[in-house]
């Protein structure tokens, strides 16, 4: 076996090389024994350039050079530790629920006891959210739930009592519905807000701060944004909020304040809240992450500042003790998600696009929505903090009969609930959205746009409109 001794390694490339072709003649040398006139074998040859690319790379590189299309598709995946260890391309499903004790009693640190405290594939799904998320090669504390809503449970339950929660007017309709049917109950209250003002929502924070309205001194009040929204698509400004609420906990001392961005319609290939100054960002995995309508799961990532890990704390201790914990086979399936999510959002945000701009000229249709449209009154916005403008839109038509004429004449699109998946879906929402918090237009019908041909989809919408057209005019 051939040795490589331990030496610093120059950053500047060409020292990198002056000292490769330095090592290298070295081991040659030292293996033949004749001064470097034996050719090594091709095992040699093969060790050799492992144990110097491993020493090139000890003090020169580590993950924050890679770029987030190379960690995405290697995500789960675990890293060769010596050369003859041939280690799996897709990573272990572990679903042991307990470990056996070691005789000493002491389970050691880190050491695994019960499925719902750790699980080998939950922690390896939430390692590879936590790089992407916080970038720069840090790893954000990131947990794993059962589902998007158990995750948006457990943060509001991570709070100090009494929690008021400052919501989107714009909202997916599940968050203000379990705030109305389980969580106010429990002294969680909520307030719809106008979050694409920023002005507005200073303000507003400001007054709440203030007067200490419906919070006590030790209470909790949460900044809610969720961008784009859904189903309006609308945009919130999360970088100017942030700072302006760091700038508040800065001047009051005592004031608990975090800000959480539900980035669900934009994972982290499209936005990455945490580097836009948020507390925490939360995902269902159901959708984007996991990408294939097979997955029911959840993620919330802690930004490394003082507050998120404040929040991460007490969210590892929610976590572990209500064990809404997400399943090994969701996990890895969700893992095996994240590995093609790069390429899956470039395609579905490219198709978008081409749908949009074809209804938006589109004679039937009252008014898009979709952030990419320069018409859009946030496509500013969505410009600075977003590197592509999503997989989602929605369009509105004249009523709500023509919304579900046209929702029932597609063939190639699918009529369902959810996104992010492969498959285009359209949905019209206002029918599905509790009749006492409806939100949503009458005649509004919200897509998700999947992997198909764009010509295909748009011939599949032409025929729909235009039958929907037939209808409703007769």
């Amino acid at each position: 076996m051939l040795h490589i001794t331990s030496s610093k390694i120059a950053l500047n490339n060409n020292s990198r090389l002056v000292f490769l072709h330095h090592v290298v003649n070295r081991q040659l040398n030292s293996s033949s024994g004749k001064g470097g006139g034996d050719e090594l074998s091709p095992a040699e040859a093969g060790r050799l350039g492992y144990q110097l690319r491993k020493n090139l790379d000890k003090n020169s590189w580590n993950e924050s050079s890679l770029s987030l299309s190379t960690l995405l598709s290697h995500a789960g995946l675990s890293s060769s530790s010596n050369e003859n260890n041939n280690a799996p391309l897709s990573p272990p499903i572990e679903l042991a629920t307990t470990y056996e004790r070691p005789a000493d009693g002491n389970y050691g640190e880190g050491g695994l006891i019960y499925s719902r405290s750790c699980n080998p594939t939950r922690k390896l799904l939430e390692t590879a959210i936590g790089k992407l998320e916080a970038g720069h090669g840090q790893t954000a504390p990131t947990f794993a739930f059962s589902s998007g809503m158990a995750a948006v449970a457990s943060l509001l339950l991570a709070q100090k009592s009494p929690v008021k929660v400052l919501l989107p007017e714009d909202v997916y309709h599940g968050v203000p519905t379990q705030l109305h049917v389980c969580l106010n109950d429990h002294g969680i209250l909520h307030e719809s807000v106008n979050m694409t003002n920023v002005h507005d929502i200073r303000q507003t924070i400001e007054h709440h701060l203030e007067s200490k309205h419906n919070i006590a001194d030790d209470g909790t009040l949460v900044v809610w944004m969720e961008t784009p929204s859904n189903p309006l698509c609308q945009v919130t400004d999360i970088q100017s909020i942030c700072e302006f609420v760091n700038d508040m906990r800065s001047q009051k001392q005592n004031s608990n304040i975090i800000t959480v961005v539900d980035s669900t319609w934009a994972p982290p290939v499209i936005t990455r809240p945490l580097l836009l100054g948020a507390d925490s960002v939360i995902h269902s995995g159901t959708k984007y992450l996991g990408g294939h309508s097979d997955v029911l799961l959840g993620t919330i990532s802690c930004s490394p500042n003082k507050t998120g890990k404040s929040i991460a704390q007490r969210l590892k201790s929610v976590q572990t003790s209500i064990g809404a914990v997400a399943s090994p086979l969701e996990c890895w399936l969700t893992l095996r998600g994240l590995r093609s999510l790069h390429v899956r959002v470039e395609r579905q945000c490219q198709t978008a696009m081409k749908l949009a701009t074809y209804l938006d000229g589109h004679e039937h249709i009252v008014q898009v929505h979709y952030p990419g449209l320069e018409s859009h009154p946030h496509h500013a916005t969505a410009k600075h903090q977003m590197t592509m403008y999503g997989g989602m839109l929605s369009f509105e038509v004249k009523s709500e009969s023509m919304a579900m004429a046209v929702a029932g004449a597609v063939n190639t699109i699918r009529r369902a609930t959810s996104l992010g998946g492969t498959e285009t879906l359209i949905e019209h929402r206002a029918s599905i959205e509790p009749p006492e918090r409806r939100t949503s237009p009458p005649g509004l019908l919200r897509m998700s746009v999947g992997l198909e041909d764009a010509d295909d989809l748009i011939h599949d919408l032409k025929a729909a409109l235009d039958i929907a057209s037939q209808i409703c005019h007769k």
